[in-house]
């Protein structure tokens, strides 16, 4: 079965998450409304304002998914509609041109789930916010940084990165003509005591010269301080990781 074709958004199904605890293997499930994502930023388990247990999920969504019929982004992410200058997504697929950073909070001694839709902190406002990387040394612990790769689908698929302050609900963003980064990639610096303190890595490739480069960037201020000559092209591609050398 090919991937575009062997999954559909349902709008009309509900979302559900089961916890399960590895310390009993007893099962808690949530329900939300419809939802639909693919790449999680991070999750964490917190105490709320009255010392409840919770566990907190973040991911880069759609808005809505109200409306979707039978439709896959997969069918729309090919050769043909990525290559033709007259694709309009915001008119064929306009749910894929409103992203929003979606936070869902499950209460465990409750059983009760809330959701939290950030504000858009980024322009233009019709662009897939997609792709996060986080510093690896708080997967799975509170934080406030993310990164993310951005993609304006009706400017000729414009690509661009985005710092996502979580806490204080700010950003940055880093983009340039005819530059097309991809997932963006962070590694701390050692000794590093800020979360954000580190690189930011990710190939580029330049539609001027039809070569790649390996960019990086200030992971504080996006600004790049180096850029690496690559001997081969680096095509658009999903996903990338960091592993310190003495791992």
């Amino acid at each position: 079965v090919e991937i575009g074709t062997g999954a559909k958004i349902s709008p009309d199904k509900d979302t559900f998450f089961d916890v399960v605890s590895l310390a009993d293997g007893k099962r808690t499930q949530f329900k939300f409304p419809s939802h639909n994502s693919m790449h999680i930023i991070n999750s964490f388990e917190r105490k709320n304002e009255v010392g409840q247990t919770e566990v907190v999920i973040d991911w880069p969504t759609i808005d809505t998914v109200e409306g979707i019929r039978n439709s896959n982004i997969f069918e729309l992410l090919n050769r043909e509609t990525l290559t033709d200058p007259n694709y309009s997504y915001q008119e064929h697929f306009p749910h894929y041109s409103k992203f929003t950073l979606r936070r869902f909070i499950l209460n465990m001694e409750t059983g009760e789930g809330t959701q939290y839709d950030y504000p858009r902190m980024w322009s233009p406002d019709a662009i897939e916010v997609e792709f996060p990387y986080i510093n690896d040394n708080y997967r799975g612990l509170p934080y406030c940084y993310a990164y993310f790769q951005t993609w304006n689908h009706d400017a000729h698929n414009a690509m661009g990165l985005l710092k996502v302050d979580m806490c204080r609900e700010t950003s940055i963003g880093w983009e340039r003509k005819n530059k097309f980064p991809v997932e963006p990639v962070f590694a701390a610096r050692p000794g590093a005591q800020d979360e954000d303190d580190g690189v930011v890595l990710a190939p580029v490739f330049d539609a001027d010269t039809g070569k790649s480069e390996l960019y990086v960037w200030d992971a504080k201020s996006l600004e790049v301080i180096a850029i690496v000559n690559t001997p081969i092209v680096v095509p658009y591609s999903l996903h990338g990781t960091w592993i310190p050398e003495d791992q």
